[in-house]
């Protein structure tokens, strides 16, 4: 215990004395400054003055100027409109007139009366046509037909005519009569043909080549 009091002490005593020292202030020492010699050894003290000769500026190398670009503007392109297609009516080619070889033909029948009368001959009137340039004789004559019917409902007698050049009109026979067996109209379809020399029956044409059939009617007394 009595070592334990001792120590103590000590250690207290230590502590007052420490702080006894650290009250007075510290002295800096500072360090005078060392002369630093002007010359070393033999050296001239002066510096050595640069050869004098041409001086040459340095040369500015001139900026390189870019070449103006030309600017592209843009051009706009016209777009065709299409229009539609239009029809173009095709214009044939006109066709030449036919002309009726050189022969004799029928250009038209006219009936007298017409309507005809039963049991009386009505006259037909033909309207003839050379063309072959010199006159012709030809043995004609009427025949008769019912509508639809191929085979002749009866004609007239034969008849030999003088046909000049060009145009002429004449009677036929008027040998030819029916009687209507009914109260109303009959209609028949008179044709006009000529014999050859052979006797042959041949039907005339008109100069465009189509029938001379002209129809007409037949009717009872009042």
């Amino acid at each position: 215990m009595t070592r334990k009091i001792f120590s103590l002490m000590i250690v207290l005593i230590t502590g007052l004395g420490l702080g006894a020292c650290s009250s007075q202030p510290a002295t800096v020492v500072t360090p005078s400054p060392t002369a630093v010699p002007t010359s070393i050894g033999s050296a001239p003290t002066s510096l050595p003055i640069a050869p004098t000769g041409p001086t040459f500026a340095p040369t500015e190398t001139p900026a390189e100027t870019p070449a103006p670009t030309a600017t592209i503007t843009p051009t706009r392109t016209a777009t065709a409109t299409r229009r539609p297609a239009t029809a173009t009516a095709t214009r044939r080619p006109a066709t030449a007139t036919a002309v009726a070889a050189p022969g004799v033909y029928v250009t038209a029948i006219k009936i007298d009366p017409n309507p005809g009368k039963s049991g009386q001959s009505p006259t037909f009137t033909v309207t003839f046509e050379n063309r072959t340039g010199q006159p012709q004789i030809y043995r004609w004559f009427i025949k008769i037909y019912e509508k639809d019917q191929p085979q002749s409902f009866g004609e007239t007698s034969k008849l030999e005519s003088w046909l000049p050049i060009n145009t002429i009109t004449l009677p036929s026979v008027s040998d030819w009569k029916t009687t209507a067996v009914a109260s109303e109209c009959s209609f028949y379809i008179a044709r006009v043909f000529w014999l050859d020399a052979n006797n042959q029956v041949n039907e005339f044409s008109k100069p465009n080549g189509a029938s001379t059939a002209t129809g007409f009617n037949v009717c009872p007394f009042p």
